[in-house]
């Protein structure tokens, strides 16, 4: 008897011993959680700001999320053809300027072609690009009236070759512009009911089309 007696002394240590691991266990997660939160605090707060639109971009169906992003400030000029369409653009009137430079015009006239086609190389959104065109339009028109009478034969074909090219592509730019509108359309319907709106940017759209 005495023997079984000896026995069962060591298993009551090994449960107390459980028991205090647990117990330290148990200090330990709430030391964790305690932790994590203390950290969540610690953020800075554009690193909160980056989160919370972490959150709501993934809170979004991702095909709101992607009309959104279609329309945002910046999407035009990434959307299709448009960067190319502008360069050539610009390049145009670039072109109509050395050629009515020749003309004896007012070098003004030249002068606003020249400033307008460089705010439109520079313009980096849809509502930036539509009021820089329709600037260059305004002044390329001025300048090719005044110099197309004043030049020779051969520089009245080449500018009106020039201004041909511009034409052309300006039709291709309303073309991306319209297709542009009618997704900004959708995203704006959307971006209207959203309850956090003010973290994403506003959609954007092609004026004067």
């Amino acid at each position: 008897m005495p023997a079984m007696g000896a026995q069962q002394a060591p298993q009551r240590a090994s449960g107390q011993e459980t028991a205090r691991g647990a117990q330290g266990r148990a200090s330990d997660s709430k030391q964790d959680g305690k932790g994590i939160i203390q950290r969540l605090r610690d953020l800075p707060q554009a690193a909160g700001i980056a989160i919370l639109c972490a959150l709501l971009a993934l809170s979004l169906p991702v095909g709101n999320f992607r009309a959104l992003q279609n329309a945002t400030p910046g999407a035009f000029i990434r959307q299709g053809d448009v960067r190319s369409i502008v360069e050539d653009r610009v390049a145009a009137a670039g072109n109509a300027c050395t050629v009515a430079s020749r003309a004896s015009i007012s070098d003004a006239l030249v002068d606003e072609v020249r400033l307008a086609a460089d705010e439109l190389s520079e313009a980096k959104t849809a509502k930036e690009i539509s009021r820089a065109d329709q600037r260059l339009t305004s002044a390329m028109s001025a300048m090719t009236v005044a110099a197309s009478d004043a030049l020779d034969a051969e520089n009245q074909r080449m500018l009106a070759s020039a201004a041909d090219d511009f034409a052309e592509q300006g039709s291709f730019l309303r073309q991306e512009a319209r297709a542009f509108n009618e997704k900004a359309e959708k995203a704006e319907a959307l971006y209207e009911k959203l309850p956090m709106k003010f973290m994403l940017a506003e959609p954007d759209v092609y004026e004067g089309i």
